[in-house]
């Protein structure tokens, strides 16, 4: 009988598993679990698989199999089954692509995978790295003499041989991981398949059709966000040839050399059809003309008329590759050339859970590691960020197991019940940033809104404007609500305006961005209007996220009382009032303002939809000034007969909670130097806060104790 190939699911790949319906299994007499020969271009055995599910007169193979088969999906192929299966006495492989050094690594990576597959010479066999992506090998012997051509079962009792050296003649150079490789990136490799992988499959539809395909596809977003991948994936599901071109390869100090190298991929890819070119960082090779040197037009030149040429070299895909998509030439980007733009985004929580279960499926996870918990963590981490966290994981799992002098002093270590924790990740979690959020990264403190002593009515405004649609953002889509795009805190300095922000920041579960006003500012002209772009934008591809402005009147000010030949500061304003309309309940981004100057903020931010909502932080009460004090000292050892309340009684009103942490640190200092003077810095142990020490620093005052600390 003949089938009709399709893709196998992405979570059965590198099984070397065909998986059909069940009734087409019972149809041919054949056994769930048992050997077939797929006969094709080129002819193999595997273990079949039944399914109730999957369409009848289909075969479901992985990108593996297809391309030992030599066959492409909607190809038709037979199916017979295998009466004689031996087992293999001893099976040699070989590396496709890289050669390795460490035989014994590599062995203990296929081992479990290797048991029950059924393998010939020449077929190519692929298994999930540890190190990220796919290992390749391809079988160039076996044994027993009479198993070279039909092939045999791996069992326990196999010999496994690997050599250091590359594969001879593997069956093609192509990607080494498919589109099961990569997870999150589902819409993407749908927009990839419709308009490069089916003209390469059936390029009859386009000679039907009067037209031809399109041959340049360009690939944008943030570095990280697997546009190489793609790139690599999409010429092994086409069974393609994959050629590569990079700036410091190919660009050469000689004139002509470039162009000369250029051509030559071209050409190569040519005689190799069908192939995949890719262009890694384009915008290196292709940048604005208006803008470059004589060298780089000359370039660019040579490029356009190559792509321009495409359609008349067969079946050649190009691929390009930037996070500038505005840095390429106009020319570059127009029909004809790239013609399809595809945008790679920051990954969201689907795509995040989607791509953890890729990077830890060769990991050795505990039972208490649940991925849906990690990929909520991990606001803002694009692939390549993923795949750091894993890496990390792996260091800290090491480190607590071992420790780090047995790590680098042991010649032998027994990893076989090493396993990686929950808390492993979660560590991981905390040495790690996103590589987005760099250029913008700051510390925040783990505070939360209990930490904060009153500010009621701004806690509260906060959680109904900001907390409450992220964390209930189904139930707010249902009602038509969407997030408040923007809220300004004022009031006096030292009132926690800032730390308001932090403990949304934290609460929330969202990535924080804090910005100073000045930090934008620049004396080129345009410059700062870029860094408002830039740094909004941003915030966009890793929502949900917080920006956080501090002393926003030196940003934002009103416009009126600019004067003559500061006309930069207003285009900032302008920049941000454009920025701030563009940030709606979708962006998932909130903005908290802060200032101690409200009236000098220009009246265009304050309006509803921008920082709509206004939220005075005011001086804390009297009643406060203790429990703000406590939460000041309350890691610091303190004598149990020290009554706070009455030795803050005497104190002025109009007290920050600044003004109050500055009376902690006095009190503290204080109390060392006491420790000092009294000859007992030896003994650091007895160290604590005393009466005495409070009464240096605040008024004196004669009542009645009544409250000890300790009651408090």
């Amino acid at each position: 009988m003949n089938f009709e190939i399709n893709s196998l699911p992405d979570n059965l790949a590198h099984q070397g598993i065909a998986v059909l319906n069940t009734a087409d299994l019972d149809e041919m007499n054949i056994l769930n679990n048992s050997i077939v020969r797929i006969n094709a271009n080129r002819n193999i055995f595997i273990k079949i698989k039944s399914s109730k599910t999957v369409l009848r007169g289909q075969i479901y193979l992985d990108a593996t199999s297809r391309l030992n088969i030599s066959s492409r999906v909607g190809d038709n192929v037979g199916i017979t089954p295998e009466i004689k299966q031996r087992n293999l006495s001893k099976v040699v492989f070989a590396p496709v692509g890289e050669s390795f050094n460490d035989i014994d690594v590599i062995k203990n990576i296929i081992g479990k995978n290797l048991l029950n597959r059924y393998l010939k010479r020449g077929d190519h066999f692929t298994t999930p790295s540890p190190n990220g992506g796919v290992l390749e090998l391809q079988v160039e012997k076996t044994g027993p003499i009479g198993s070279l051509k039909s092939g045999g079962l791996i069992t326990i009792d196999t010999e496994v041989e690997l050599l250091e050296r590359k594969a001879k003649r593997p069956l093609l150079q192509t990607g080494d991981v498919s589109f099961a490789d990569i997870g999150g990136l589902d819409e993407v490799i749908e927009q990839l398949q419709e308009v490069a992988i089916i003209p390469l499959l059936h390029p009859q539809i386009f000679l039907k059709g009067g037209k031809p395909p399109i041959r340049g596809v360009l690939l944008s977003g943030e570095p990280g966000t697997g546009k190489s991948l793609l790139a690599r994936a999409l010429a092994r599901e086409t069974q393609a040839t994959f050629l590569t071109i990079s700036a410091s390869e190919i660009i050469s100090g000689v004139p002509g050399e470039t162009e000369k190298k250029l051509r030559e991929i071209f050409d190569d890819a040519k005689k190799e059809e069908p192939s995949v070119i890719f262009i890694d960082e384009i915008d290196s090779i292709a940048p604005d003309r208006h803008m470059s040197s004589e060298g780089s037009r000359r370039i660019v030149s040579q490029l356009l008329t190559l792509m321009d040429g495409v359609e008349d070299r067969g079946q050649v895909i190009v691929i390009g590759a930037t996070n500038r998509v505005d840095a390429l030439d106009p020319a570059i980007n127009r029909s004809g050339r790239f013609e399809r733009v595809i945008e790679c985004n920051i990954p969201n929580l689907e795509a995040r859970n989607a791509i953890l279960k890729v990077h830890t499926r060769a990991m050795p996870l505990s039972e208490d590691v649940d991925i849906k918990e990690v990929a909520e963590l991990i606001v803002g981490f694009v692939g390549a960020d993923i795949d750091h966290l894993c890496r990390e994981a792996v260091y800290r799992a090491a480190n607590r197991l071992f420790g780090h002098n047995r790590l680098v002093n042991a010649d032998i270590i027994e990893v076989a019940e090493m396993e990686i924790t929950r808390e492993d990740l979660l560590e991981s979690f905390s040495r790690i940033r996103p590589s987005i959020k760099r250029r913008f990264h700051s510390d925040i403190k783990k505070v939360d809104f209990e930490s904060i002593i009153g500010q009621e009515e701004a806690k509260k405004v906060l959680t109904e404007k900001l907390m409450n649609p992220l964390k209930y953002g189904k139930l707010y889509e249902k009602a038509g609500l969407s997030i408040g795009s923007g809220i300004l805190l004022y009031g006096p300095p030292g009132t926690g305006k800032t730390a308001l922000a932090r403990a949304v920041a934290n609460v929330s579960g969202a990535q924080f961005i804090s910005v100073k006003g000045p930090e934008l500012l620049s004396m080129w002209q345009g410059e700062s209007e870029r860094s408002v772009r830039t740094l909004l934008d941003k915030a966009r591809k890793m929502s949900p996220c917080v920006v956080f402005f501090d002393e926003f009147d030196s940003l934002g000010m009103n416009r009126s009382n600019i004067g003559a030949g500061h006309s930069g500061l207003s285009s900032v304003v302008n920049q941000l009032l454009t920025e701030f309309d563009g940030i709606d309940s979708k962006d998932g981004v909130l903005i908290i303002a802060a200032t101690n100057r409200k009236e000098l903020i220009d009246p265009a931010f304050l309006r509803e939809g921008r920082l709509g909502t206004q939220v005075k932080v005011d001086l804390p009460k009297r009643n406060e000034y203790v429990p703000i004090l406590i939460s000041h000292l309350k890691n610091v050892s303190i004598a149990k007969d020290i009554n706070l309340e009455h030795s803050l009684k005497n104190l002025e009103d109009g007290l920050s909670g600044a003004d109050i942490a500055g009376i902690a640190i006095k009190i503290k200092e204080t109390a060392v130097s006491r420790h000092i003077k009294n000859n007992l810095k030896e003994d650091i142990e007895s160290f604590q806060i005393k009466s005495e020490d409070i009464q240096n620093v605040c008024p004196k005052t004669n009542d009645i104790m009544e409250i000890t600390f300790a009651n408090v």
